[in-house]
């Protein structure tokens, strides 16, 4: 069976878990890399030893589960550390991806994929989904959600792609943006609208 693969992207805070949740209503499988992204680096597995053997036991916590604090200070630390992260989670992730995707069986799988622009991953993609809002509705959903000051939120919106980079996607294959600039209603309309058109696919 072909599955058609969807990855659904968008920005901190706009909204992508709460169209997830109205595709899985549908009867839609979810896979969401964030959640394999922590699997992967899980006590004794390869890519928690691959990143103690380079960037020593300090990304440890005292139980041996990573301490996640400090390997986002090895990201920030440097280009050069970012790479070496990329290289060692990236192909580990994708690899399990492609596993569950297998497992399903299924014409239709959804993917969360937070950074679809940043990492270049469009072509493992048959189309995707972009959940867009405004960059202030944008900065007030993340300073409510996460209890953050305007200056912390400004600089995590900005450590992504802009809403530019994530429409360009259209170049690269279909997509379909949804908007979200109103209530969780209206979300909720259009992405069962878009849900089942898919389906009709």
């Amino acid at each position: 069976m072909t599955t058609l693969k969807i990855a659904l992207t968008g920005g901190i805070a706009c909204g992508k878990s709460s169209v997830s949740q109205v595709f899985k209503r549908n009867g839609v499988p979810i896979i969401e890399l964030d959640r394999i992204a922590r699997k992967i680096v899980e006590p004794n597995t390869q890519g928690l030893t691959e990143l103690v053997a380079h960037f020593g036991q300090g990304v440890l916590n005292a139980d041996q589960t990573l301490n996640r604090k400090a390997l986002r200070q090895q990201l920030f630390k440097g280009k050069d550390n970012q790479q070496k992260i990329e290289a060692i989670l990236h192909p580990k992730i994708l690899e399990k991806m492609q596993i569950e995707i297998q497992k399903l069986n299924t014409h239709l799988v959804v993917v969360e994929v937070p950074l679809l622009a940043e990492q270049n991953l469009s072509h493992l993609f048959d189309r995707a989904i972009v959940v867009d809002c405004g960059e202030e509705n944008q900065l007030k959903r993340l300073i409510t959600r996460e209890n953050i000051d305007e200056e912390l939120a400004k600089t995590m919106i900005s450590a992504q792609a802009s809403r530019e980079q994530r429409l360009e996607l259209g170049e690269k294959l279909p997509i379909d943006v949804i908007e979200n600039n109103s209530d969780i209603l209206s979300l909720e309309q259009k992405t069962q609208d878009l849900a089942q058109k898919l389906l009709d696919l």
